[in-house]
């Protein structure tokens, strides 16, 4: 029974990746977006990085704590790491109207109201918000997470970690 596991973890490991092989490129979805308080589409695939990609929404408390967070993140370090905000599955537009203006953000947001981008490669089923992207200078979505950015600090480890940029 032992050569016979061997064995197999032997075929496993043979059979493994190799040097030819070469990851999977993510780029954002194929989907057009409208601007949260504009008619100007944005084609997501088409953006480039340094970028960080934000899902949220006014029903969503955690969403509520860090936009000022995500705005002092913009302000600090806008010149070398642009924000993008999609409101996601919005219900309650007046409320998610409120909230921009109450936490002072001011980087772009875009409008995802049939929340096209869920389940649009390589984002998985957004089932809950906030949801957090980065995406590189060639436009590769290099790490996706459910998170809550709780500190500017937090953000920045998050993003020179995985965007290679020294703030």
């Amino acid at each position: 029974m032992r050569r016979l596991l061997g064995g197999l973890c032997l075929v496993l490991l043979l059979t493994g990746c190799t040097e030819d092989e070469r990851p999977e490129v993510k780029t954002l979805p194929e989907v057009t977006l409208v601007g949260f308080d504009s008619e100007d589409e944005v084609d997501l695939s088409t953006l480039k990085g340094p970028l960080v990609v934000n899902l949220w929404a006014s029903w969503c408390g955690p969403c509520r704590r860090e936009l000022p967070i995500l705005e002092a993140f913009e302000k600090e370090h806008g010149d070398q790491v642009a924000m993008l905000g999609i409101n996601h599955l919005e219900t309650m537009r007046d409320k998610a109207e409120q909230l921009i203006a109450d936490s002072g953000v001011t980087y772009e947001l875009l409008s995802d109201d049939e929340g096209e981008v869920s389940d649009s490669p390589p984002f998985p089923d957004i089932l809950g918000l906030p949801f957090l992207a980065l995406v590189d200078a060639d436009g590769v979505v290099v790490h996706m997470e459910f998170t809550e950015i709780e500190s500017v600090a937090e953000l920045e480890e998050l993003v020179e970690t995985h965007l290679d940029v020294t703030l």
